[in-house]
């Protein structure tokens, strides 16, 4: 099995070649550290499967995924994220991954949802499903902290990055992670989205 890994951080992208280099029937690891890496290796390698960080740098895994099966449309995706929350979950489904995977998991739950996914199985680890499955039997109410509902007041009054991250005495890098986390609970694939359903939700004030 050919793997790709896509995370921008390099602990990340360390610990899963080592992990995975443990897996007797992984063949070639591949990580990519951003968009360009990720791009040039499904044009130089085939992959079956690529392990792919949701919060991707500045892009949002959910929108690379389309680009990634024009590339090779019979790779497998398997979102691997820190968020365990019932919106992110769903909206991951809903943009086309084949599995699930949280960055505390295992390797025994990594090597299952490799096998999963190649024998054409959606999987989703222990640690997600209950909350995958609360996604099929209710309408959550989207839930945004003190911060988020900040963030994107100001985003929604037209401010910049920049302008929002003087504001708040933030820096831009955590505002970009703020808007991320709200365009992922949101399922908004860009800023027009989110900015369109915050105010369908009440979210904000216009």
């Amino acid at each position: 099995m050919n793997i790709l890994i896509a995370d921008d951080h390099f602990l990340v992208l360390d610990g899963l070649e080592t992990l995975l280099s443990t897996l007797d029937f992984v063949n070639l690891i591949k990580p990519a550290i951003d968009h360009h890496e990720v791009k040039a290796a499904l044009n130089e390698h085939s992959f079956d499967v690529i392990l792919l960080d949701i919060h991707f740098g500045k892009i949002d895994g959910r929108e690379l995924i389309k680009e990634i099966k024009e590339i090779q449309p019979t790779i497998k995706v398997i979102a691997l994220t820190s968020h365990s929350d019932a919106t992110t979950i769903k909206s991951s489904v809903s943009a086309g991954f084949d599995g699930y995977l949280l960055k505390i998991d295992g390797r025994d739950e990594i090597e299952k949802a490799l096998k999963a996914v190649i024998n054409n199985e959606r999987y989703y680890s222990s640690k997600t499903q209950q909350a995958f499955f609360e996604t099929q039997t209710s309408n959550q109410k989207v839930e945004l902290t003190e911060r988020e509902l900040e963030i994107l007041q100001l985003i929604v009054e037209e401010k910049t990055t920049k302008e929002i991250a003087e504001q708040l005495f933030l820096s831009e890098k955590t505002i970009e992670t703020h808007r991320g986390n709200i365009m992922l609970k949101l399922e908004a694939r860009n800023i027009a989205g989110m900015v369109r359903k915050a105010i369908m939700e009440g979210l904000v004030k216009i």
